[in-house]
């Protein structure tokens, strides 16, 4: 589809429409002017006049022929409006009068050796061969009740559309054909799950978890009881689970997912815990050794770091049954691991794994109950919509403490302006994260680990200075990030590695360069590693950016701690890549719809869908479509 049109009409010019973008048709009279303004710049001038105004258009380096600007040839011009000097400097133009009171001229995303009038052509070339094999997906019950137009015409007025409202009509159809089909994905993706996957209910020991959240050394808030209710009413059912968790940074995912592993324990069955890095896997391992005091309970964990040796003994254990709960990375898909009894599978931080990833885990084990946990939280009857293939638990209030992380935006990229307060803050021994956006010097103007690696150790002389980033090997990772635990490195350079999941207490200071480089959940995600003692954190955001919507981001980014705000925020402004785990590009899932403006058109689709769904011999050729959509295109398979 096109991703934008240019509108062509023919406005009255006013002092009103001063520095705005206007629309101006006219007639070229004879003041065709062209100079040339240095080696790589052409200013063209021209009058247009028509029966009521006239006016001078510039144009910029827009013509390598001017010959066929003549005199008394119509032409409709686009661009900014100089009331004062009676001037459109034009963006865009079209040789051509209106045949009627507007005109759009689409614009499409194309390789720079085709034309867009050749495209075009293209396109009206295989309409016009396709004609009759164009039949509407929508079934004919919400056509009418939507009082949508049909395929046929919806397609012909997206690449032609005569007027604005031809254009909404088109859009309309086409956004709610999408988002139905991409609510039927998800809904017939999980009634194949539950009917295809043989599951025994589990006979959970609540008595065994009572005694478990009364030994541990805080209250579970509401919200934790809330969800922990869910996991359990699933684990104990007869239907396979397809469950997220999610929840802010900080707000207690780890302990609801210890609480579901050890229920899935008093039933008999293994659990694994699947992490997206080495550092983040050992964390969760030392945490459920820290909190699982029952020595009935063997824990395991299997990373690739490991050493041969080991990992044979790990593999052994969890295919003999002797471990219970094992914890790791990737490695806990490969071939070589069997599982005795898997009954429970809990992904952190999903989007980092593919679906293809995700299913090997669910594959190990026959009815295995799936959890996925995120901490890129997003408003719940979004979350609810969009993944329509699991059921959505979501925590939204912070446990028995409140995290305070100061946030300060600095619209420069150098540490000048706060080297006191670092200097300050180390006084009180304690530590410091230093996030930049790439590895080694690029092309790009952007700060990087190397160079201010080398610069913090000669400004910061008297503290120890460590290094992280993808390219070490996982035992470089290791040995640097306990230095960083046990005090012996003060100051961390990093790259993006300590994102997900890093717990170090202790460090409770900040400071991310190039901060326009990040959407703003990952900015947050990156705030989460501080402020996780009890102690009051702070981040500083340099960027030297002079573009507007830059700073408005990350002056948004510093006055707001809730991430729930943040990622939609960054949603509405970045798309949905980021806030899905999709693309960091931002790039939306949908070809012409949005999540957040076409959120009341989802809600619909969302409701269409479940009926659909629950009626599928009314409703067959749809649900027949959606099938063979989701057994050959693999469309949303993430």
């Amino acid at each position: 589809y096109p991703y934008r049109y240019d509108y062509y009409c023919n406005e009255f010019l006013s002092m009103e429409k001063h520095d705005k973008k206007v629309s101006f048709e006219g007639i070229i009279t004879k003041n065709i002017k062209i100079e040339r303004i240095n080696r790589n710049r052409i200013k063209t001038t021209l009058t247009l006049k028509n029966d009521k105004q006239e006016c001078s258009v510039i144009f910029f380096n827009q013509f390598k022929n001017v010959g066929f600007l003549v005199e008394g040839k119509p032409m409709v011009v686009t661009g900014k409006y100089n009331a004062f000097l009676n001037q459109i400097t034009a963006s865009n133009f079209i040789m051509s009068s209106l045949e009627s009171k507007e005109k759009y001229i689409p614009v499409y995303s194309l390789p720079s050796l085709i034309k867009e009038s050749t495209y075009r052509q293209f396109v009206m070339f295989a309409y016009k061969t396709l004609e009759n094999d164009i039949k509407d997906i929508i079934p004919l019950d919400y056509i009418n009740k939507y009082r949508l137009t049909n395929l046929k015409n919806a397609l012909y007025s997206i690449h032609f559309p005569t007027s604005s409202e031809n254009l909404k009509q088109a859009n309309r159809y086409l956004k709610y054909e999408e988002l139905l089909s991409f609510c039927l994905i998800g809904l017939t993706k999980r009634k194949m799950l539950e009917t295809n996957s043989l599951k025994i209910s589990k006979s959970i020991d609540y008595d065994y978890l009572r005694s478990f959240i009364y030994s541990l050394p805080f209250k579970l808030t509401t919200d934790q009881k809330t969800v922990i209710k869910e996991i359990l009413d699933d684990i104990s059912s007869n239907r396979v689970m397809a469950r997220l968790l999610q929840g802010d940074v900080g707000s207690g995912k780890t302990i609801v997912s210890i609480i579901a592993m050890l229920a899935n324990y008093t039933s008999n069955y293994q659990s694994a815990l699947m992490a997206p890095t080495d550092i983040l896997a050992k964390q969760h391992y030392e945490s459920l050794k820290s909190f699982i005091k029952d020595e009935n309970v063997k824990i395991g964990l299997l990373v690739s770091s490991m050493k041969e040796k080991e990992k044979k003994e790990v593999l052994d254990n969890l295919k003999s049954g002797k471990i219970d709960i094992i914890v790791g990375t990737h490695a806990l898909i490969q071939d070589s691991v069997i599982y005795h009894k898997l009954g429970l599978a809990i992904i952190d931080e999903q989007h980092r794994f593919g679906v293809k990833q995700r299913l090997l885990l669910k594959e190990k084990g026959i009815g295995v109950d799936i959890l996925y946990m995120s901490a890129t939280p997003i408003p719940r009857t979004l979350a609810s919509t969009i993944y329509m293939d699991m059921d959505v638990s979501t925590i939204e209030v912070y446990p028995y403490y409140s995290r305070i992380v100061h946030t300060y935006f600095e619209n420069t990229n150098s540490i000048k302006k706060i080297k006191n307060q670092i200097l300050d803050y180390l006084k009180t021994n304690q530590k410091i994260y230093v996030i930049c956006p790439s590895i080694e010097k690029s092309t790009l103007d952007i700060s990087n680990v190397m160079s201010i690696y080398h610069s913090w150790q000669e400004t910061f002389k008297d503290y120890k200075v460590g290094l992280l980033h993808g390219r070490l090997s996982s035992e470089e990772k290791e040995l640097t990030m306990q230095d960083f635990i046990n005090d012996r490195i003060k100051i961390i350079i990093s790259t993006t590695v300590i994102e997900v999941g890093i717990n170090v207490m202790n460090a409770n200071m900040m400071i991310i360069y190039n901060a326009e480089r990040f959407g703003l959940a990952q900015i947050h995600q990156l705030r989460g590693r501080i402020a996780r003692d009890g102690k009051e954190g702070y981040c500083y955001l340099l960027s030297d950016s002079d573009q507007d919507e830059v700073n408005e981001r990350l002056n948004f980014m510093a006055s707001n701690n809730d991430g729930f705000k943040i990622s939609e925020y960054d949603l509405k402004h970045r798309g949905a890549g980021d806030m899905l785990g999709l693309e960091q590009s931002g790039k939306s899932p949908f070809v012409i719809s949005s999540l957040i403006d076409d959120f009341n058109i989802l809600k619909e689709a969302s409701k269409d869908a479940r009926y659909i769904i629950n009626h599928p011999f009314e409703y067959q050729n749809i649900n027949n479509h959606i099938e063979m959509i989701i057994h050959t295109a693999e469309k949303y398979v993430d």
